[in-house]
């Protein structure tokens, strides 16, 4: 027997568990982001760009404008006729089709009730003695409107 010392090597130590991002994850997500980031400028660019979109609706239409647009706000007129308020409409332009709508409240503040539509061109509203009545009227022609009419007020004399 040999009295020399044995020289094997010992055994490499254990490599602890990586608890961060795999290396091999970086590049995905890296390629990831940067393909949406492509993405999101290319969309921004398109609809920057757009051509033949519509254009918003226009809230106010010219009186020229092809197709009898609604134009200004009707006359609104209001007249007792005994307990009865009679609220008369009148529309330069009116077509056959247009109809009115009217809102009525107790105060011409608060003229803010849900629109009735009257197919006609006057409203009628049975009210009690002493009591006040507003309205204001508007023209409906298919999807366009025209603006609110003038508040008028009206109170019934008390008998």
């Amino acid at each position: 027997m040999s009295t020399r010392p044995r020289t094997t090597t010992p055994p490499p130590p254990q490599q602890p568990r990586s608890s961060g991002i795999e290396v091999g994850l970086l590049p995905l997500i890296a390629g990831i982001v940067g393909v949406l980031l492509v993405c999101g400028v290319i969309g921004g660019v398109l609809w920057a760009t757009r051509d033949g979109a519509e254009e918003p609706v226009a809230t106010q239409t010219e009186a020229t404008q092809p197709g009898g647009a609604v134009a200004g706000a009707p006359d609104l007129r209001v007249r007792l006729d005994g307990e009865t308020l009679v609220f008369t409409f009148d529309y330069t332009g009116l077509q056959e089709g247009d109809y009115f709508r009217i809102r009525t409240g107790g105060d011409p503040d608060a003229v803010t009730g849900t629109p009735v539509r009257v197919d006609g061109t006057e409203f009628r509203l049975g009210v009690a003695p002493g009591v006040q009545q507003c309205g204001t009227v508007q023209v409906v022609r298919g999807a366009q409107r025209s603006a609110w009419s003038q508040v008028q007020c009206e109170t019934v004399r008390k008998s």
